[in-house]
């Protein structure tokens, strides 16, 4: 017999990772009318991968790892598999000198914290399902505070620099809960000990294209203005371009405008006013001169810090074929964009740069997540009440953690939980 189901008109509201593998989960499950609106003129959101003289460069998610099993998956499917630049990776002091991850006496006390990480990081099954439901109340504080609960200082230092350098914030306010999300002891390994990180030749978006080239109904440059259920239960979708009509819709964009596209209840609008999100920079500057690897800069990713340059990343290093980086930078309010911009050109020259040119600058709002009072308050019961309330659903970055693994799994899990 039939499932009606499959006939029903889905609309997807952004073409960013989670956007296109809702679309290509539900045509694997039959469903045949799609239609995915993105606001901007591109699919990918924040994959955001430029060519420059004829190489793919990246002004938004960098890599991806290894253990990332449902994206290495999903590259298989789409023959994407091709190995891309060496990332070769170094860690730096202030003033551009290489120095090492961990100071060298601090080593025994690593090993020592390292040894017990496993047994401690297994205690957190509940991270390991999609989402973030039924957390254990010691993952709401800062990630700092329960490093210091568990004995992990040192430990502390190497989450720090794979967790503040791509723009999640600093670990001495964001919930555990969200560090742990990322960095799993498997991902964490994978940082530590493998230099051939997912850097896809073509560049990271090169997937979410490949995946939208599949959707039947695709419309870029189409903003949603409003959303409203109609007296029928099809939900009613204005947009720049046209009046559409679903039967159910998936929001998969930033939560940021939602109050304005959605009738909500005052205790609904207060929920989407505690997300947080993060202002990072990536500059792409052409130089000459620094060394021919990326690197990390510890230091300037505490919080005092903020507008300095956290990291570096020399793609096509190994051939010697470029002289454009991207550079990674949390934004200061405090700092204006000349002092911010200033500060990186200081920092390349203390590297060793010359003839430093800006090519281009992208900045993001990143990483949606709330503080720790709002995990307390139960913030991800609440929304997950508002999955499916009228016939309009929620996926995407906040939900899982904004990675591209955790965004796939996360829109795999909806599809299949309530499709």
């Amino acid at each position: 017999m039939a499932d009606d189901r499959l006939q029903h008109k889905i609309g997807i509201i952004g073409a960013g990772i989670s956007g296109v593998t809702l679309a290509h989960e539900l045509a694997k499950k039959g469903y045949t009318n799609i239609t995915i609106l993105e606001k901007d003129d591109r699919v990918g959101g924040k994959c955001h991968s430029i060519e420059y003289r004829g190489k793919t460069y990246e002004m938004g998610t960098l890599i991806g790892l290894p253990s990332y099993k449902h994206t290495m998956e999903l590259m298989a499917e789409f023959d994407l598999m091709d190995k891309g630049p060496l990332l070769e990776r170094g860690f730096f002091d202030t003033q551009g000198r290489k120095t090492t991850q961990i100071p060298l006496n601090q080593m025994s006390e690593f090993m020592e914290e390292f040894k017990r990480l496993p047994d401690i990081v297994s205690r957190y099954e509940s991270l390991k399902e999609p989402g973030f439901l039924h957390l254990p109340s010691d993952l709401y504080q800062p990630f700092a505070s329960w490093c210091e609960e568990n004995d992990l200082s040192v430990i502390m230092q190497i989450y720090m620099h794979y967790f503040s350098t791509f723009g999640f914030g600093n670990i001495y306010e964001v919930p555990a809960a969200y560090v742990l999300k990322f960095l799993t002891y498997d991902n964490l390994m994978a940082f530590i000990e493998i230099t051939h990180m997912i850097t896809w030749p073509k560049g990271v978006n090169a997937l979410i294209r490949r995946m939208a080239d599949d959707v039947e109904d695709l419309r870029l440059t189409c903003e949603v203005h409003r959303m409203i259920q109609e007296v029928d239960g099809r939900v009613k979708v204005e947009t720049g371009q046209d009046m559409l009509y679903f039967d159910k819709v998936i929001y998969t964009a930033s939560l940021e405008h939602i109050g304005h596209m959605v009738e909500l209840s005052p205790t609904d609008r207060a929920l989407f006013e505690l997300i947080i999100y993060e202002r990072f920079r990536v500059y792409a500057y052409r130089v000459e001169g620094i060394p021919a690897h990326s690197g990390y800069i510890p230091y300037n990713m505490y919080p005092e810090r903020k507008g300095h340059m956290m990291a570096w990343y020399y793609r096509w290093a190994d051939l010697g074929a470029t002289d454009l980086v991207t550079v990674y930078v949390a934004e200061n309010e405090q700092m204006t964009d000349a002092e911010m911009r200033e500060s990186v050109e200081h920092k390349l020259r203390d590297l060793g740069g010359e003839n430093i040119r800006l090519y281009m600058m992208k900045s993001w709002k990143q990483f949606p997540h709330v503080d720790s009072a709002a995990l307390r308050e139960g913030f991800y019961e609440r929304l997950d009440e508002l999955q499916g309330r009228n016939q309009i659903y929620y996926a995407g970055e906040i939900m899982n953690f904004p990675t591209l693994e955790n965004c796939v799994v996360y829109a795999k899990h909806l599809v299949e939980r309530f499709f």
